[in-house]
């Protein structure tokens, strides 16, 4: 009896191992999945950085990633407030702190609300299948014309036994790059400064933002020169001609005439003999 007992305490342990081992099986499988679909966001926008040409037939690209900002979970509950919470931070890490005294300020509080409704949406969507949002924003923060991408994504299972007892899967991607304002036409910009300064202080803003790109135009052509050789700066090159053109020293006309000395003591070769060849 008490052998029967030990076998089958034997054999529940290894069924609950092996159930373990199938839950962690299932988990890691949707885990690859969600970073499966952050790899094909990111691939996405990074093909955008390498042609933004013909992005920008369609849209305004960003020129490369300045921030990347991506996660999943797995399990997630309907309108789950520690979920929303997290999200909630990130939303507020990426577009920054709302600026005070400017239109900008309205402008990012906008956006964020719109990024928080599309994830609020999708928290608490129990529909089976796949549901996904991708959006972006051009604007102006910290006297630059910046990107921000967010593209979510979540699969809901019909039953909740499918894979490791969970019901879903969930990831995000945020990701921020700067707009090359060269390429942007002057409605574009006129759009984007009247957005962030308010249409009666764009002009002054303008003439501000032109001051402040000057400057770093000036320091980047300075950081670019830097380090490049170039030409002696005139007053060096004036040095350096005349000392050429100065008479030797002393020390220098005694090496020049010990120099001449040894020349001239130098044993000479002496012409070969004349040979008579009779005819």
């Amino acid at each position: 009896m008490g052998q029967a007992i030990t076998a089958a305490r034997k054999a529940a342990s290894e069924a609950d191992e092996e159930s373990k081992r199938q839950t962690l099986e299932q988990l890691a499988f949707l885990v690859k999945a969600a970073n499966s679909k952050l790899d094909h966001y990111q691939s996405q926008l990074e093909d955008m950085f390498q042609d933004p040409a013909s992005v920008s037939k369609k849209q305004i690209p960003g020129m490369r990633a300045m921030r990347w900002e991506r996660g999943y979970r797995v399990g997630i509950k309907n309108n789950d407030e520690d979920t929303a919470s997290g999200l909630n931070d990130v939303v507020d890490g990426t577009f920054g702190a709302i600026e005070s005294g400017t239109n900008g300020g309205s402008v990012l509080s906008g956006f964020k609300k719109i990024v928080g409704g599309a994830m609020k949406a999708i928290l608490g969507c129990d529909e089976a299948g796949e549901q996904e949002e991708q959006k972006f924003f051009v604007f102006v923060k910290h006297n630059a014309i910046i990107r921000i991408d967010v593209k979510i994504w979540r699969y809901n299972f019909s039953n909740k036994g499918i894979i490791a007892g969970t019901e879903n899967v969930f990831c995000y991607t945020f990701c921020t790059s700067v707009v090359n304002s060269a390429a942007l036409e002057n409605d574009e910009i006129t759009y984007l400064l009247s957005e962030y300064a308010g249409d009666e202080n764009v002009e002054a803003y303008a003439e501000t933002l032109l001051r402040v790109w000057k400057t770093i135009a000036d320091m980047h052509s300075f950081l670019q020169r830097r380090d490049q050789p170039g030409p002696l700066p005139r007053s060096k090159a004036k040095a350096r001609a005349l000392a050429l053109q100065q008479p030797p020293s002393p020390t220098q006309r005694k090496q020049i005439q010990a120099a001449e000395e040894v020349v001239e003591n130098e044993p000479k070769e002496k012409a070969p003999a004349a040979v008579n060849i009779d005819p």
